[in-house]
C-alpha cells in the first residue's frame, strides 16, 4: 500500500511540473505563473549575400528571460525541440537580428515556417507567430531589357546574375529564349547562346530574323548540367508600327532616355519644286560640329538651319516639314540613317529602296564641302560634294 501511494504521489508531482520542450505561444502574459512572461513578435526575413537575415522584437520582458532566437521548419509552429534554431543570450527589449546561411541548413525552393522566440528565466519558451517564406533558387537572373530594336532584329541584355547559395557555378550554356507567345522555355522557344557560358557577367545579344511589329515573350536563361534557371519573361515588340504621320516607326531604343525612345520615318521622301533630288545646301559654307551618333540628328539639323539660308537645303526642308499635323522633323545622322536602313532592309513596306537610291544625312565631313550619304540599295556610306544633287532625303522624328 505505501508503495502505490509513493507512484501515485510521483505522478501527480510531474504532472504539475509541465515538462514540454514545445514552449507556447505569447498570450499576453495570461499563464499559470504567477509572473509575467516576455513577449516577442516574429517579423520578416531578409534574403541577401548567401544569408537569411531572421528578425524578431521582444516587446517585453516580462518577469525576464535569459536567450531568445529563431526556429524554423517545413512545418508550420516549429519549435526548438522539433526544428532547427539560432539563439543569443540577451535579456533586452527591443529588435534584433540573427543570421544563418543558405548552403547548410535550407533547401532550394522550399516554403519554410519560421518563429521568433524568447525562454523566460524560468525555462518556458515562448514563440511569435508564424512567418512564412519561400527560399530562393541556386540563382537570380535578371533579364533586363531588349534596347536597339529594329523591324527584324533586337538586342537583349541580361542585367545580373547572382547565386544565392555558398556552392559552386559551373554553367555550361547561358543565353535568351523567345518566341511569339507566352511561357518560353528552352524546349519551345528560339535560342540565342554567348561564346563564353563558364562566368557569371551579365551578357547581351542580337537575335534577328525576327517578324516586324511583332510583340515576343523572352527570357534569360542559365544551364548548368540537367539545371535549367531563368529570369522573368518580358516582352518586347520589334519596330515597323504605323506611327501617328502615317510613316513607319523603325527604331526603339528600348527604353525613354533624352525625352525620346522612338523614331519614325515621314511616309514619304521630301519633294522640292517637283523633283525628290535635294542638295545638301551651302556647298562653300562649312557648318562644323555636327555629330554622327544616334540622337543627334535635330541639334544637326538646327545647326545647319542656323548658318545655311539656302532656302532648298535638305536640313531646312526636314525642319519646315509637316504632315498630318505632325511636326518636329529632322535631317537624321549617319547613325539614325542607318538605322532607317537596316530596319527598311528586306522590308519595303517601310521604304521602296532600289539601285542607285541615296540618302543624305546632317553629318558634314568636318573641315570640307561634304556631306555623309547612304547607299540605300547595299548601306554603304560615302562622303558626297553638298551641292550633289542626285540625293533623296527622307525626314525623321523622335518622341
Amino acid at each position: 500500500m505505501k508503495k502505490l501511494l509513493f507512484v501515485l504521489l510521483c505522478v501527480v508531482t510531474l504532472s504539475a511540473c509541465g515538462g514540454s520542450d514545445s514552449g507556447r505561444d505569447n498570450d499576453n502574459g495570461s499563464s499559470n505563473n504567477t509572473t509575467a512572461a516576455p513577449k516577442v513578435v516574429t517579423g520578416t526575413p531578409v534574403i541577401a549575400n548567401a544569408q537569411f537575415k531572421f528578425a524578431g522584437t521582444v516587446t517585453s520582458v516580462g518577469s525576464g528571460y535569459s536567450k531568445r532566437g529563431f526556429c524554423w521548419s517545413k512545418n508550420i509552429n516549429p519549435t526548438i525541440g522539433n526544428s532547427k534554431y539560432i539563439e543569443e543570450y540577451t535579456n533586452t527589449t527591443g529588435d534584433y537580428l540573427l543570421m544563418a546561411t543558405y548552403s547548410t541548413d535550407f533547401d532550394k525552393s522550399t516554403t519554410y515556417y519560421v518563429r521568433a522566440y524568447v525562454q523566460a528565466n524560468n525555462g518556458e519558451v515562448i514563440y511569435g507567430d508564424n512567418v512564412s517564406f519561400i527560399t530562393p533558387e541556386k540563382m537570380d537572373i535578371t533579364f533586363k531589357m531588349a534596347k536597339n530594336i529594329y523591324t527584324t532584329s533586337a538586342t537583349l541584355v541580361t542585367a545580373n546574375i547572382s547565386v544565392n547559395y555558398l556552392e559552386s557555378f559551373f554553367p555550361d550554356e547561358k543565353g535568351f529564349c523567345y518566341r511569339t507567345s507566352a511561357g518560353v522555355d528552352i524546349t519551345n522557344g528560339k535560342l540565342v547562346k554567348t561564346a563564353t557560358p563558364a562566368n557569371y557577367s551579365p551578357h547581351e545579344l542580337e537575335v534577328t530574323a525576327l517578324l516586324p511589329n511583332t510583340t515576343y515573350y523572352v527570357r534569360s536563361y542559365v544551364k548548368e548540367g540537367a539545371n535549367v534557371y531563368y529570369s522573368p519573361e518580358k516582352t518586347f515588340t520589334t519596330a515597323g508600327a504605323i506611327g501617328a504621320s502615317g510613316g513607319y516607326v523603325f527604331y526603339d531604343k528600348g527604353e525613354t532616355t533624352d525625352g525620346w525612345r522612338y523614331l519614325e520615318a515621314a511616309p514619304a521622301n521630301i519633294t522640292y519644286n517637283g523633283s525628290n533630288k535635294i542638295q545638301w545646301g551651302c556647298s562653300f559654307d562649312v557648318v562644323n560640329q555636327t555629330q554622327s551618333v544616334m540622337g543627334s540628328g535635330p541639334a544637326n539639323t538646327a545647326r545647319i538651319v542656323s548658318q545655311c539660308s539656302d532656302a532648298n537645303c535638305a536640313a531646312r526642308l526636314c525642319a519646315n516639314y509637316t504632315v498630318n499635323g505632325i511636326t518636329g522633323w529632322f535631317l537624321p545622322s549617319v547613325e539614325e540613317l542607318q538605322a532607317f536602313y537596316k530596319s527598311s532592309k528586306n522590308v519595303y513596306t517601310i521604304a521602296t529602296i532600289q539601285w542607285n537610291d541615296y540618302y543624305w544625312s546632317s553629318t558634314e565631313v568636318p573641315g570640307v564641302n561634304k556631306a555623309t550619304l547612304i547607299d540605300g540599295y547595299g548601306g554603304y556610306l560615302s562622303d558626297y560634294n553638298k551641292d550633289y544633287n542626285k540625293v533623296m532625303v527622307r525626314p525623321v522624328r523622335r518622341f
